[in-house]
Parts: C-alpha cells; sequence; structure tokens
C-alpha cells in the first residue's frame, strides 16, 4: 500500500469537494453575493440583482432563490433561462397573493357560497403556489 499515493488522491479529492461548494457568500444584512453580483432586498421586500459596483438593477425578484438564479444564467448570458425564472417568479408571488386574499376571504365571509367559493380558490392558488416553489427549487438544486 503506497500512503503517499492515497494521501495524494485524499488530497485531490478534498481540494474537489471544496470546489465544488456553492459559490454564495451571504452577510449578516441578508445581502447575497454571487460571483461578481450583489442581491439584497430593497424597500417593497423584494430582492434585487445589480452587478457588483454598479448602481444599475439587472431585475427585481420576490424569492431569493430566484434571483441567485437568475445571477447564474446571467452571467453565462443564457437570457431564455433568466426569462423563465422570472416567469416562475411572477406567477409564484401571483399565486401566493391571491392564496392570502382567499385565505382572509374564507375566514371573514359569512355567505356560504362565497366561503365555499374562496376555499375553493385559496386551495388552487395554494398548490399553484406551492408547486411553482418545487419548480423553483429544482431548478436551484440542478444549477447547483
Amino acid at each position: 500500500m503506497n500512503f503517499k499515493k492515497q494521501a495524494e488522491k485524499l488530497e485531490n479529492f478534498l481540494n474537489d469537494e471544496v470546489h465544488k461548494t456553492l459559490p454564495i457568500a451571504e452577510f449578516s444584512d441578508g445581502t447575497v453575493v454571487y460571483k461578481d453580483y450583489k442581491i439584497k432586498k430593497n424597500k417593497k421586500q423584494y430582492w434585487t440583482l445589480r452587478k457588483a459596483g454598479l448602481a444599475d438593477t439587472i431585475d427585481v425578484y420576490y424569492l431569493k432563490a430566484s434571483a441567485i438564479l437568475a445571477a447564474k444564467f446571467y452571467e453565462k448570458t443564457s437570457i431564455s433561462k433568466m426569462q423563465e425564472i422570472k416567469r416562475l417568479d411572477s406567477l409564484y408571488q401571483q399565486n401566493y397573493v391571491d392564496s392570502i386574499i382567499f385565505k382572509h376571504r374564507f375566514n371573514t365571509t359569512a355567505d356560504i357560497d362565497r366561503r365555499d367559493l374562496s376555499l375553493w380558490r385559496w386551495e388552487l392558488s395554494a398548490t399553484r403556489a406551492a408547486s411553482l416553489k418545487d419548480t423553483i427549487a429544482t431548478m436551484f438544486r440542478h444549477a447547483f
């Protein structure tokens, strides 16, 4: 058994594992940095994607994972994937907000027919939102 060869293999393996970790740095204020891109919450609590050192905003996202994915695709100039992420993020936001609205209507409405309609729409929008969030999470796992 050659210990030098085994030690070299182990060292190479560990170096590869270190380099495979996410190239994302998160700061205490919630700011995320991915390579040359800075992702930070704005006043409306959306995630803004910017190139580090520049004041121009590339785009705004509802989910942090969507913003990080968009930064990766923007760096690779894969505009079609970036647009897909933006579309999924917008659909998630719409369905999530709808689910909150219909949940409130369901809890506050006294009319049985309106309550039933609100319950149905609440379940539908919550299911869609969960499905879209799972899709975005899957894309995130595959990208990183």
